[in-house]
């Protein structure tokens, strides 16, 4: 039988963000440490962990790349389990590059599933037994539209890496339902993130207004919308979502 929901929890919460060093990840974690939750911001980014240390010092920064397996076993074995997470935020992932289908190359594909699903799929298998043993965790993995349907931002091979992280988030809710750990996945639509502000401005307007067409409520998401739903997810109250897709796209996907 599951631990009960009604009991007490843990204090404080400890979660794991991958790249937290900014965006939607930043937000996740500044959100979160409101909430009283220990944060680790897992970035390769150092001078932009610092900067994020800076204006978060309740965070504890980690300089990780998450892409490197051995790094993260080893890192996840030193600190033992007591440093492990109840929550982890596969955030780590994305690929702005429009590349034709027929000029992909296996390299494209290879590159595609290590940022979106192999940093995912390691840190899960590493941080699961731990959230077993304790009746309690949090996994939310950052999906996409992509995965969802189809990209017009990126390529056939990040959509296929997406779409994997989504059928990943399915079987592992169904493993561990009868264990109080979650697992469900946010995939976001167009999020005004730094990068694709930086983007947009390189735009024509010509490009600006085909994208604005295309975009039902006619504009990017915030960071702050993106990282509401991914928070919701990582706490208390949704014990009892496990495997949902969660769409944040502006209408720009309806299932």
């Amino acid at each position: 039988m599951s631990t009960d929901p009604s009991g007490p929890p843990l204090a404080p919460r400890r979660a794991w963000i991958t790249g937290a060093a900014a965006g939607i990840g930043a937000e996740v974690a500044r959100r979160l440490v409101e909430q009283g939750v220990e944060v680790v911001a897992v970035d390769r980014d150092r001078a932009a962990l610092d900067a994020l240390q800076r204006r978060l010092p309740q965070v504890r920064p980690l300089h990780l790349d998450v892409t490197d397996t051995d790094a993260v076993i080893r890192c996840t074995e030193e600190g033992g389990p007591d440093a492990l997470p109840d929550i982890l935020v596969n955030g780590v992932g994305g690929d702005t590059r429009r590349i034709p289908v027929e000029d992909l190359r296996e390299a494209d594909l290879s590159v595609a599933l290590t940022h979106n699903l192999l940093a995912c799929f390691t840190l899960t298998r590493l941080c699961v037994p731990n959230m077993r043993e304790r009746g309690w965790g949090r996994i939310v993995n950052l999906a996409s539209i992509a995965g969802r349907t189809y990209s017009i931002f990126s390529n056939a091979a990040y959509v296929a890496a997406k779409a994997a992280v989504l059928g990943y988030t399915k079987q592992c809710a169904h493993e561990l339902a009868g264990h109080g750990v979650t697992v469900n996945a946010v995939a976001h639509g167009p999020i005004g993130t730094e990068r694709l502000l930086a983007d947009w401005q390189a735009m024509s307007e010509e490009r600006r207004a085909e994208l604005r067409g295309r975009l039902p409520m006619g504009r990017y998401g915030t960071v702050e919308e993106a990282a509401a739903v991914i928070v919701h997810l990582c706490g208390e109250d949704a014990g009892y979502t496990t495997g949902a897709l969660v769409d944040v796209n502006g209408g720009l996907h309806i299932s």
